[in-house]
């Protein structure tokens, strides 16, 4: 069975390698809902106007327009949708505003990519290669084309020079190869990871000749160079950016731009503080606001501009699989290792409690890894689920092949006796005694950490939380900084728990290595927060990536979501199926729903509701 379905038409072979399928598109283990030569994504408005400006605010600051290195804090813009939402397509490629990538995805499938910088894909019979033809329109903003050997270079220096995740996530390719100034070519170790030509495809592809000379591993502090429809027009380190639309973009008319990226300008501002960037919003300094706090959702938005209708509550449904979002333990912290600990630790969340009086209701308790998806486990293995397990009994929780994971439900009055009897049951089993109101170890250390937070809204979340571990005896603390000393911390795994999110998509891949693997346990940078390392993780991340059909990675998937929940490395939170988003009316979008919820890329200035809007700011 073909690892990729691709829209094709069968191109020269190679001796060697069998027929050649040449195509501009790729589905995971699935097929491109669109025909080769489409005009468009359905999902847009091809005749879109262009022109207007939009201020965007962010919280933190940048120092750097080089995202893919450790040092610095990023710009936001670069390759980010202009409006942050959580989780994401999964699709594995994506379309910058200043960077393009060979592949782009679409808002609307999952796991399939359409060429954007290239015209044609080829794979082989044996799947042990992809190649990429590049469009000869394709240019940087400068002028400069976008070569093969642009490809390549990018591809060599994330490796060698960008952040060490890097190299987990391409360690099945072999080795890329110019074969001309439009072709490349990217060889892999085996035929075995069904995903690399979607991994490589969205791979964003960086100017050589803009670099060269400069050191790539320190922050670049000067405007970048890219082939998207935005350049840099100016900024302020730490508190500004303004995108321009480049109105010569080269992709303006293919398929894969028509209808989007239809402002002239687009202003970043940034705010240390959320509180502050909600005031700029209602006082009209910003344009659009992705709202996740739902307290805020249900009580902060009864402003004169609203009442009015002036400003617009939009509710966008999305069908995406929404992940694991929970406190995460570090293993690599002493009283993180033992699992009995992390387990009487994750009982002591009150989501209930939390649910009925900060959250007005508003979410579901997330009991999986692969939540809002078919991926996500219940009951206990059976079949083949079961025999994948088989071989790891030994290290495994027992309860794991017996129980279904479940995790503690309150009656939301705040009153958790129960929870607290398990709990320090559990901790007793760990070697933990109580004395004189504090937990005291088997060396005669207390049992204390620190929660690290990068938002101070999620404090009166995590201070319930901790008078519950106050309860029983655990010396628990927040500790709350601004986001780019958290990147700091995270990246260097220094932190006892942490909020964390792991998005996923229909169907995972490479990711999963980044997120839960030995090496990226290892690895600065990488997304394993809590340091996971078991060998069951580690091989069912593989039967995963190597799965063929979809059956066999929904087997996999609900194997690991398993074992990931029994070995309690997070304390799960909760989850929404609805992307809150406030706007001023200033704006037209399509009318379609997709399957992303919210795509503000496809949204334009409306010059008669702007002209109305602005003046009523004014006043």
């Amino acid at each position: 069975m073909l690892l990729l379905l691709m829209t094709a038409s069968l191109g020269a072979a190679r001796a060697d390698d069998g027929p050649v399928t040449r195509s501009n598109a790729i589905a995971i283990l699935g097929t491109p809902a669109l025909p080769e030569g489409f005009a468009n994504f359905p999902y847009v408005n091809p005749d879109a106007p262009k022109g207007g400006s939009v201020t965007l605010a962010t919280i933190g600051t940048f120092d750097s327009f080089n995202p893919f290195i450790l040092r610095g804090t990023a710009a936001f813009g670069l390759a980010n949708p202009w409006v942050i939402m959580p989780g994401g397509s999964g699709s594995g490629s994506s379309v910058g505003h200043v960077w393009e990538s060979l592949l782009t995805s679409s808002a609307d499938e999952p796991a399939t990519a359409y060429g954007h910088l290239a015209k044609t894909i080829e794979l082989p019979a044996d799947k042990m290669w992809v190649a990429f033809e590049l469009r000869p329109e394709a240019k940087f903003s400068d002028g400069t084309p976008v070569t093969a050997e642009d490809v390549a270079w990018t591809y060599n220096t994330l490796l060698s020079q960008g952040r060490p995740s890097m190299r987990i996530q391409f360690a099945d390719v072999k080795d890329v190869v110019v074969e001309s100034p439009t072709r490349v070519v990217f060889h892999f170790r085996s035929n075995e990871n069904r995903e690399l030509p979607l991994i490589v495809g969205g791979l964003p592809v960086l100017p050589k000749h803009f670099f060269e000379g400069r050191d790539f591993t320190r922050p670049l502090t000067d405007a970048p160079i890219g082939s998207g429809p935005y350049r840099v027009a100016s900024f302020e380190l730490g508190r500004s950016i303004t995108y321009v639309r480049n109105p010569d973009w080269w992709a303006a008319n293919l398929p894969t731009g028509r209808g989007t990226n239809n402002f002239d300008q687009v202003r970043i501002e940034y705010f240390r503080d959320s509180t502050v960037a909600m005031e700029a919003f209602k006082a009209g300094q910003s344009d659009v606001r992705s709202e996740n706090v739902s307290k805020n959702w249900a009580t902060a938005y009864d402003f004169p501009a609203v009442r009015d209708k002036q400003v617009i509550k939009g509710n966008f449904p999305h069908h995406l699989p929404t992940g694991m979002q929970g406190y995460a333990m570090n293993t690599r912290r002493p009283m993180f290792a033992d699992p009995l600990v992390r387990q009487a630790v994750g009982l002591l969340f009150d989501f209930e409690w939390a649910n009925k009086n900060l959250f007005y209701g508003a979410y579901t308790r997330t009991t999986s890894y692969f939540s809002n998806s078919p991926l996500a486990s219940s009951g206990v293995p059976e079949g083949d689920e079961l025999k994948l397990l088989e071989p790891y009994r030994a290290e495994l929780p027992p309860a794991l092949f017996t129980q279904p994971f479940t995790l503690p439900v309150t009656d939301g009055s705040g009153n958790i006796r129960e929870q607290l009897r398990q709990a320090l049951d559990l901790l007793k089993q760990a070697g933990w005694q109580v004395k004189e109101r504090k937990l005291i170890g088997p060396q005669g250390q207390p049992l204390a950490f620190t929660i690290l937070l990068d938002d101070p809204s999620l404090e009166r979340v995590a201070l319930p939380y901790v008078q519950n571990l106050q309860k029983i005896g655990i010396e628990a603390n927040v500790r709350t900084v601004d986001p780019a000393q958290f990147q700091h911390l995270t990246d260097d795994f220094d932190f006892d728990m942490t909020m964390m999110i792991y998005p996923q998509g229909d169907i995972p891949g490479n990711e999963l290595r980044d997120y839960w693997s030995c090496a990226a346990a290892k690895a600065q940078g990488s997304n394993n927060v809590s340091g996971i390392c078991d060998p069951a993780v580690d091989a069912l991340i593989e039967k995963i990536i190597t799965a063929q059909d979809r059956p066999t990675v929904q087997t996999a998937a609900r194997a690991l979501d398993r074992v990931l929940l029994w070995r309690w490395y997070m304390v799960p939170n909760w989850d929404n199926r609805v992307f809150h988003v406030a706007y001023w009316d200033r704006f037209g979008h399509p009318d379609k729903a997709i399957r992303e919820g919210f795509n503000f890329d496809t949204w334009w200035v409306d010059p008669a509701k702007a002209a109305a809007t602005d003046a009523a700011r004014r006043r």
